[in-house]
């Protein structure tokens, strides 16, 4: 794998009503298996893997708790495609080359060293969140999460005023189907070059490119980025189109054709 300076991509987040719902049917029919999750006044989450030991990628299930950012977005979209997530080495260095860029970054908190982050906003590019995060802990691998055993939460990142480490248990009662490795997230953009800016110059992703579209990647999975009238994330998988998927609202999880 490429050098991409510390840099990876973390996750791929989706809004949802019922989070462990979702992740029981994901548990079944794609094998996905529990990582960490926590809960706050305005949202629960929870964190995913999929695939096998390489090849995989993680995905996040977010429910709101009560009123706030969540609760509109589910209210004007529907469940679907929410941010994605980088996990970055400095976020101070982070948000400076981003808004050397010319994007604008909100939601700064450095003060939280277990989970800092800041947020890239939506932009006519890719109508996307782009979240940047930084910690002083780290998630197990995914050959670490298929060898067993429960994490200890303490080693885990963790978001400020978070609660209820153990809130998705009950996930592990589902019976695991075969994994499937999610390893592609796919995003279209209005606006290859700032794409390619964003997510080669900035984030450092290795880029390959084909007529077609463009594929950053980074340990954590890649991104598959093509260019359309309508920017945004298409969903998650091996392809996307002409085979079997799991619809998420407005976006699909490919299983292979």
């Amino acid at each position: 794998m490429a050098d991409t300076g510390g840099i990876d991509l973390d996750h791929t987040s989706f809004a949802v009503h019922d989070a462990l719902s979702w992740a029981r049917r994901l548990r079944r029919e794609i094998g996905v298996v529990p990582i960490a999750g926590e809960s706050l006044p305005e949202f629960r989450y929870l964190l995913l893997q999929t695939g096998e030991r390489t090849g995989g990628a993680r995905l996040e299930l977010l429910e709101p708790t009560g009123p706030g950012f969540l609760t509109r977005h589910l209210d004007k979209r529907g469940e679907g495609p929410h941010h994605l997530t980088f996990s970055v080495p400095d976020l101070r260095a982070a948000v400076a080359r981003v808004r050397e860029l010319g994007a604008e970054v909100v939601g700064e908190d450095y003060g939280h060293a277990p989970w800092r982050e800041a947020f890239i906003a939506p932009g006519p590019q890719h109508r996307t969140v782009i979240q940047l995060a930084q910690s002083d802990r780290a998630y197990p691998s995914a050959e670490e999460l298929r060898a067993g055993g429960e994490p200890d939460v303490a080693e885990l990142p963790s978001v400020r005023g978070a609660t209820e480490p153990h809130w998705w248990a009950s996930t592990w009662e589902t019976p695991a189907g075969a994994a499937v490795p999610l390893h592609s997230t796919h995003l279209d953009t209005a606006d290859l070059a700032f794409s390619r800016r964003l997510f080669h110059d900035v984030l450092g992703g290795r880029v390959y490119e084909t007529e077609r579209h463009l594929d950053f990647s980074w340990p954590g999975g890649t991104i598959r980025v093509r260019a359309a009238d309508r920017p945004g994330v298409r969903g998650m998988g091996p392809s996307l189109g002409g085979g079997a998927g799991i619809g998420l609202g407005s976006a699909v999880l490919g299983l292979p054709g």
